[in-house]
């Protein structure tokens, strides 16, 4: 097999996620079980001219993404945001990536996603970017972590 053109971009999770909700209302699926009412068919044509199997994979996909860490980014303001934060450091491409998709929350999970990242960034820029993460899209608490906290303290 010949590759006739190279892969020079790469989607984020985020982007593949606005790219189905996109299809989602433009073919007017109803993922959430409304399609019954008589009322909601009546109004809008259900298309799968485009084929059932799209429907399907665009529903388990959304579902996925929904639970993932990108789901935190919830529009294009902040995906733009922490991109140009991003890039202030010396990062390749597929590092920004994965930093986007998964919104590592400590050392470790940056380490493993940035390859040679204390040589190459330092540990201040690492806290840099963590910081900055967790500033952007805060981890809300459950019950029981701030109770075992507040009675730590």
């Amino acid at each position: 097999m010949k590759i006739l053109s190279e892969r020079d971009s790469f989607l984020s999770n985020y982007e593949v996620s606005q790219h189905l909700k996109e299809l989602k209302q433009k073919y007017h699926w109803d993922f959430n079980g409304e399609e019954n009412n008589n009322n909601h068919k009546k109004k809008h044509k259900h298309f799968t001219s485009c084929g059932i199997d799209l429907e399907v994979i665009t529903k388990d996909v959304l579902a996925n993404l929904e639970v993932s860490e990108c789901a935190q980014i919830t529009n294009k303001d902040q995906f733009k945001q922490l991109m140009s934060f991003l890039n202030q450091f010396e990062l390749m491409k597929v590092e920004k990536l994965q930093i986007i998709n998964s919104l590592p929350r400590s050392m470790v999970v940056l380490f493993t996603l940035i390859e040679e990242c204390e040589e190459r960034l330092g540990i201040e820029n690492c806290e840099t970017i963590l910081g900055k993460i967790n500033e952007m899209f805060p981890i809300e608490q459950e019950e029981g972590e701030e109770e075992d906290q507040e009675m730590e303290a």
